[in-house]
């Protein structure tokens, strides 16, 4: 302790020099404190969005072939007509050929408007079966979700997300409420519970946002064809299932339940217009490219910190030089190498200490700062604090050695002569 102490006072003799000199130290560790808290945020959401879409769930999704792409560029003011994507029938080809798949559940987006209160919304209506909340773990946050007599009867009732009940009705009960759904009224039975945003892009990325319909309602109240109005023109889509989630058993199912999966919908399909996706494959994916981001960070800190150890380094030199009577006088008064040895490499460390400490702070300063412009939760790595102390020591252990060593190896008799 009292080294430490002797250790601080010498440097505080020269401020500016030691503040210089602990720059490198400070933006090398600030660095690092705010690089891992904007990753882990990342990660945290990419997980979470990976998670919401189920990880032992098989994504259908119907995609829009190239032609049709196509089509939409051109400018036309011809009205037209297009096919594609999943189909009732492929479901229940699915469901009867892969014993694995303990549910199959349907997601069919309508384009209506939704009203209430006079109030017009642009949330999305999502028609689907009664499997939906369990299969995506939904929970359900007041009333009930669909039952199957709703889709057998084909009743108008809806259940509205924790957003689009909100934005709907801010100021009372959706319950019981009645909303409009492409001029249809529809009767409020459920709330569901927050989700969060899924990892899928698109009209079904945010279940918060979405109004769900009964899967047979969609098709008895809005029929097989769905209509979007463009300038002078008119397309028309038979689309029959945006999306599809298969609930698979086990996890070690996945990979061949996607397999079988698109080798059947290939067969039924002569166009590219289905996509299979295994949210659990993802994550691993992610996870592997978040280990190698990792290792590119920690290269540029270990990079920055090389940067402030040099700059320490520098420093002691100069200071040696400086006291060469000073360390003269100490050797002929007594003092050992080890001594001349433990004083150098103490006031690096103490400069590499504190210059870590303003480092984790402004770090940490700097990721609330960019959390705030960005609107997003700032979350730290329980480890990263410590680390980025730790390494901050090593390094002043590391780059002081040298002048250290170098200041115990004067002669004592030439030291005193500098004078």
């Amino acid at each position: 302790m009292k080294l430490l102490v002797e250790a601080w006072q010498n440097l505080m003799l020269h401020k500016t020099r030691s503040g210089l000199a602990a720059l490198g130290i400070i933006f090398g560790v600030a660095s690092v404190i705010c690089m891992l808290s904007i990753s882990e945020v990342a990660r945290q959401d990419v997980i979470g969005r990976m998670q919401r879409m189920g990880l032992n769930n098989v994504i259908v999704d119907s995609v829009k072939p190239e032609r049709i792409r196509r089509r939409e560029r051109q400018e036309s003011d011809e009205s037209w007509s297009a096919r594609y994507g999943v189909t009732r029938t492929d479901l229940e080809i699915l469901a009867d050929n892969v014993p694995v798949v303990e549910a199959v559940v349907p997601m069919r987006v309508l384009f209506k408007d939704v009203v209430a209160n006079l109030h017009v919304s642009d949330i999305t209506v999502v028609g689907t079966t009664p499997g939906y909340a369990d299969v995506m773990e939904h929970a359900v946050a007041s009333g009930r979700f669909l039952s199957p007599v709703d889709g057998a009867k084909a009743d108008p009732v809806c259940v509205l997300g924790h957003t689009a009940a909100r934005e709907l009705f801010p100021l009372q009960s959706p319950l019981g409420e009645v909303v409009k759904i492409g001029g249809i009224h529809f009767d409020v039975v459920g709330v569901m519970d927050r989700k969060g945003q899924t990892g899928s892009g698109g009209l079904l990325a945010d279940p918060d946002r979405a109004a769900y319909v009964p899967f047979e309602t969609s098709f008895a109240r809005f029929g097989r064809m769905q209509v979007r109005l463009g300038q002078g023109t008119q397309e028309m889509t038979e689309l029959e299932v945006n999306r599809a989630v298969l609930r698979v058993a086990s996890s070690d199912q996945l990979l061949p339940v996607a397999q079988i999966a698109e080798n059947l919908l290939e067969r039924r399909h002569d166009q590219e217009d289905v996509a299979v996706t295994v949210p659990f494959e993802l994550l691993s994916e992610h996870e592997k490219a978040e280990r190698i981001f990792r290792w590119v960070m920690a290269s540029l800190a270990a990079i920055s910190l090389l940067v402030g150890g040099v700059g320490i380094m520098n420093i002691m030199l100069a200071n040696m030089a400086e006291r060469r009577s000073e360390i003269g006088l100490r050797r002929a008064l007594g003092a050992t190498r080890a001594e001349i040895v433990s004083l150098f490499v103490g006031e690096s460390t103490v400069l590499c200490l504190l210059g870590g400490a303003l480092g984790m702070a402004v770090g940490a300063a700097l990721a609330q700062a960019i959390g705030a412009l960005a609107q997003w939760e700032v979350v730290y790595q329980p480890l990263s604090f410590p680390f980025a102390l730790g390494v901050s020591v090593l390094t002043g252990l590391a780059f002081g050695t040298l002048p250290a060593v170098k200041a115990a190896r004067l002669d004592p008799v030439l030291a005193l002569r500098v004078e």
